[in-house]
């Protein structure tokens, strides 16, 4: 008896959310009507922070905990309030009652703008807390791996340099209000998604923009979007090897820059990526762990930065089969390169990008953070209109010359193992 044929999938779509959206000298402000159950309404207000090297990842950990700490005083019970750190940013979230939203936001604009939220009690309490919390995951694997990895990246450029406690208690409240002071004003972008009418929405939206700000001159005033983002560090390095004797695994961490999403290779990239290791049916789950039972769960990733991304490799591996794990993902970058894959293949991916942001932009926190993420790497909200329609268009070519052009070619990273073994990377000189 024939096994019943596997039931046909409908093919997903993304509907953009409909927004409006305004930009003024204290920056750009969209907001979306969103109607649904609980009067809750979102919020993201991002501040792009001073380029480099004022932007350390050391500094940027403080501003955000002393940015959380005095944002819970000054909402008080009204608002959950959540601060999210990255080089080029940082991003303020906000879930509230749609009633209490324009008192929210007024409370919030207010406290950034401050001249007095930058204390020296405030920073040494952040700094403190920094501090405490990179002595404990001092030494951990994964930690080791995520900055290793970072350095490889970025080489000397501050983002590349792992924040440490020492460094924190240095940090003095000047140079942590720098962050915010130091970038343009014009920049900043807020997104309020909610219960409508719109224009409501778009009001509260500009009013959490801080105030009263003036219009930037010189470079700046015309430089693109909320952040420049990192430059590249250097090219061409290949993976080194960290020894850990207290490492229960392997960890692999391969990657390097490539285009961000305003690139027109991006859509290629996506789908590149995703075919590679971005869902539970791609080739290095299918390879590293269903075939050669080396790793549970390896992923690549794209993580906009900026202007750019970072393209990560990531697998945790038995430390008897590292160096097999890495011939293996070095085959499977470069049939990408050639083109090695089928249409069906091709099709999943695109299907499960288009499907994966029609559900990240289910909800309204979703919706918020996506549109959050577009702005910050210094594009418009339209942008989502074309997203499927991009996917939709890529070629199977346009994928293999995109992965030839900036996966295949040369990965740096690091390999962190309990013990150096043949077949893995040297250590660093």
């Amino acid at each position: 008896m024939n096994a019943p044929a596997p039931p046909v999938l409908p093919e997903p779509h993304f509907v953009p959310p409909e927004h409006l959206d305004t930009a003024g000298p204290r920056g750009t402000a969209v907001a979306v009507a969103r109607p649904g159950a609980g009067g809750l309404a979102e919020a993201r207000l991002l501040l792009p922070l001073a380029p480099a090297p004022a932007a350390h990842t050391t500094r940027t950990k403080i501003v955000a905990e002393v940015a959380g700490a005095a944002l819970e005083e000054a909402v008080g019970a009204l608002a959950v309030v959540r601060t999210e750190v990255r080089g080029d940013r940082l991003v303020i979230a906000l879930r509230t009652f749609r009633d209490d939203l324009a008192d929210v936001c007024g409370r919030v604009a207010a406290t950034v703008a401050a001249d007095g939220t930058f204390t020296p009690e405030r920073v040494g309490r952040a700094a403190a807390r920094v501090a405490e919390g990179l002595t404990a995951a001092a030494g951990h694997p994964a930690v080791v791996a995520r900055n290793g990895f970072l350095a490889a990246v970025y080489g000397d450029h501050p983002y590349g340099r792992p924040a440490t406690a020492a460094e924190a208690a240095a940090v003095t409240g000047p140079e942590a209000s720098a962050l915010l002071a130091g970038a343009p004003a014009a920049g900043r972008r807020a997104v309020v998604v909610g219960p409508g009418p719109a224009d409501a929405l778009l009001a509260d939206a500009t009013a959490l923009l801080p105030g009263p700000g003036t219009p930037p001159s010189g470079p700046a005033a015309s430089g693109p979007g909320p952040a420049q983002g990192p430059r590249p560090g250097p090219s061409g390095r290949g993976p080194v090897t960290l020894v850990l004797p207290a490492a229960p695994q392997t960890l692999i961490r391969l990657g390097g820059h490539v285009p961000g999403r305003g690139d027109r290779d991006y859509p290629a990239l996506q789908l590149a990526v995703l075919m590679l290791g971005g869902y539970f049916g791609s080739r290095l789950t299918r390879v590293l762990r269903e075939r050669e039972g080396l790793a549970y769960a390896p992923r690549a990733v794209l993580d906009p930065l900026g202007r750019t991304a970072a393209f990560t490799v990531e697998a945790d591996v038995r430390n008897d089969g590292a160096a097999r794990a890495l011939v293996l993902i070095r085959e499977e970058l470069d049939r990408l390169a050639a083109g090695g894959f089928t249409g069906p293949e091709l099709s999943g991916a695109c299907h499960y990008a288009v499907g994966s942001m029609a559900m990240a932009c289910s909800s309204r926190s979703g919706t918020a953070s996506t549109l959050t993420g577009v702005l910050a790497s210094g594009l418009a909200p339209d942008w989502l209109r074309g997203y499927e329609d991009r996917l939709r268009a890529t070629t199977a070519e346009d994928v293999a010359r995109v992965a030839a052009a900036h996966l295949a070619p040369g990965t740096t990273g690091v390999v962190v193992a309990p013990a150096l073994a043949p077949g893995l990377p040297p250590p660093p000189v």
